[in-house]
């Protein structure tokens, strides 16, 4: 069941033209700039933009993204991005190269893992009357690299973290694969299998969360391939042993832990901040596999997009009636898969493989409902699957010439609809966000976004009245689509407050969606508009503005850390605007309150003490300030406060 030793020239040529091909296929993409949340894990983030070579940078990088359950803030993720900034400068056609050659390396770790996969995967139908082996390993890698679902996840610069999380993954199970077949031979294998597990493992989930799966996808190929065959009863007992306490263990473990603290699932920051419930989730991700499976076999780049609310969520079996569709099929597909398993173990192997992979981010923790990037790694082992199904059934008669034309014939058109969408990708933002609005008429974030890009690229222009003008219908129809988001009513606000008066009916309408929308994130524009009405001219009154801060603080979805920053830039509008000194006072120690472990409040109460005249006060929230500053990240902003104070001094 080993690989040839040699690896030979027509099949390294073959895995060469690939590679070349997938390069060339996203060369139209790797133009323009960041886009969306680049901005906050990348552009933003001060801690990447801090000078190098100390090792409190390199670990205040490690910990800079907000993004992760717990302690695991995707460190290595963070870590890759330290260095292109450091080698390339904060430059996005370097980020998204680098992005490219990571996601050439996955495809050659899965190439290496499908041609040991793909015999027994084949069963017992044998590979010579068919496509031999190792070209049915090249056409399930040529399939994954060049499809148009693994732009997003390639392009689009944040995630890096899925790929290098797939990296480890990928690279784990090829040491897990190896280890077993020397085992089958009667080799010394045990520990590969299991070390390379467990070791890759860990830089998977310090990459991103999902690389916990790895020992998952090393069970589906145990089970599909192996079934725990072994020459001696002592090494069968250990890898039953090892996945149950890797995979089996731990789900135990997690259910227990929920049954005893449901809140850390349906409280703040789980479902309560979410617009759907648990039930409602899992109907609906019923819905959303099978719309997967449709955009993986059927590739149109109209139908992919990085918004998909769209997709409107499942409230009950028939509430759409694709609901129940959708869940007999992944049932049927499932039983059909288990009656199967030893006559098409592709077969099993391509669903339990794409079900494992969406385990975690498809089930029921309280994410989004949909992205597509989701699919990086599902989707390979799917198609390796789907193609060794698949491969018995190509009639013998045919000639292996034609077979071969054909191969070559699918795997171009696939990479001619990802150049389609990679171009899209590659031109500037506004470009790509009125294309996605485009093929998303119903998502209220593309219709948003669009809007957003407008005006940011009349802004760059030296025309941003007009580009406002341009962009209210979209502005108007992404709040009509969702009455959650805050973001289109306030940009609506903003812009008629800068040249005439705000209707009440608008002011009423935002504070409506400030005090119910169940998303705390839904807080940043209004956050936004809170500074901008303090630096700028606008006719919002002080009622106004007060209002909408009474009904931000009255949304019990809001975090403390939101609610803190509500506080403090209400302060600071009162302060100078209204030259309200006390109140500006009382709202920022307020803020510092509400999250006392933020530095940023006690700079802040720092530079008011200093506007008073009351450099004692001053110094001591400063002393507070670089106490709490421990990642790093003010270390500028405090230091020139020191400076300040010191001058003043003298």
């Amino acid at each position: 069941m080993n690989p040839p030793t040699l690896f030979p020239s027509h099949l390294r040529l073959g895995l060469f033209a690939l590679f070349v091909l997938c390069a060339m296929t996203y060369l139209g993409g790797l133009h323009g700039g960041f886009l969306f949340d680049d901005f906050q894990n990348i552009v933003n983030n001060t801690a990447l933009l801090r000078p190098a070579g100390s090792a409190d940078r390199w670990l205040a990088i490690a910990l800079s993204s907000d993004s992760g359950i717990g302690i695991l803030r995707r460190p290595l993720s963070m870590l890759s991005f330290g260095l292109n900034v450091d080698w390339f400068g904060m430059n996005p056609f370097a980020f998204k190269t680098v992005n490219l050659v990571i996601h050439l390396l996955n495809g050659g770790l899965l190439y290496a893992l499908a041609r040991r996969l793909v015999v027994p995967l084949l069963g017992r139908r044998h590979p010579d009357r068919v496509v031999r082996p190792e070209y049915l390993a090249l056409l399930a890698t040529g399939l994954w690299l060049l499809h148009p679902l693994n732009v997003s996840g390639v392009i689009y610069i944040v995630q890096r973290m899925n790929e290098l999380a797939a990296l480890f993954t990928l690279a784990g199970l090829l040491c897990y694969v190896e280890g077993r077949q020397r085992m089958l031979h009667d080799e010394p294998g045990l520990l590969l299998a299991l070390a390379g597990l467990v070791g890759f493992s860990l830089l998977a989930v310090l990459s991103k969360e999902n690389g916990a799966l790895i020992v998952a996808y090393a069970l589906v190929i145990e089970t599909t391939c192996y079934r725990f065959g072994a020459p001696q009863p002592l090494q069968k007992q250990a890898l039953k042993v090892f996945f149950g306490l890797t995979v089996a263990l731990p789900i135990a473990l997690f259910m227990i832990h929920l049954a005893f603290h449901p809140q850390w699932l349906l409280g703040p920051g789980g479902y309560a901040s979410r617009d759907f419930t648990l039930y409602q989730r899992l109907l609906s991700e019923a819905r959303i596999l099978c719309d997967y499976l449709v955009w993986i076999f059927v590739p149109v780049p109209a139908w992919m997009g990085l918004f998909h609310d769209d997709i409107i969520t499942s409230t009950g079996l028939f509430n759409p009636v694709t609901t129940a569709l959708s869940i007999a099929f992944l049932l049927a597909l499932v039983a059909m898969a288990w009656k199967l398993r030893r006559r098409c173990p592709g077969l099993a192997f391509a669903v339990a493989w794409f079900l494992i992979g969406h385990a975690m981010e498809s089930t029921i923790l309280p994410l989004e409902l949909v992205f597509e990037h989701r699919n990086y790694l599902p989707m390979a082992g799917l198609l390796l699957g789907a193609v060794c199904a698949l491969a018995p059934l190509v009639p013998m008669r045919w000639p292996a010439r034609w077979i071969g034309a054909g191969c070559v014939v699918l795997l171009l058109i696939v990479a001619g609809l990802t150049t389609v969408r990679a171009i899209s990708w590659g031109g500037n933002t506004l470009s790509l966000a009125l294309t996605e609005a485009q093929h998303h008429p119903a998502s209220a974030r593309a219709q948003y976004e669009a809007g957003r890009a407008i005006i940011v690229d009349g802004a760059m222009k030296g025309t941003r009245p007009a580009a406002e003008q341009q962009a209210l219908p979209y502005f108007a129809r992404s709040a009509m689509l969702d009455h959650n988001l805050v973001y289109p009513v306030t940009n609506l606000i903003l812009i008629e407050a800068r040249t005439k008066a705000v209707p009440k009916s608008a002011i009423a309408d935002l504070a409506d969606r400030l005090r119910n929308t169940p998303n705390y994130t839904q807080a940043s524009p209004f956050l936004d508009m809170l500074v901008t009405a303090s630096e700028q001219p606008l006719s919002l009154t002080a009622e106004n503005i007060s209002s909408l801060v009474d009904a931000a603080l009255a949304n019990p979805h809001f975090i403390p850390s939101i609610r803190a920053m509500i506080l403090n830039n209400y302060g600071a509008y009162r302060f100078n605007v209204l030259h309200d000194q006390q109140a500006a006072i009382t709202l920022t120690l307020a803020a510092a309150a509400q999250d006392p472990q933020n530095p940023y409040f006690q700079i802040n109460l720092t530079k008011l003490a200093l506007a008073l005249g009351q450099p004692d006060k001053a110094l001591e929230h400063l002393a507070l300030a670089e106490r709490l500053n421990k990642a790093g990240a003010y270390d500028q902003e405090i230091g020139s406060l020191q400076l300040q104070l010191r001058q003043g001094a003298h």
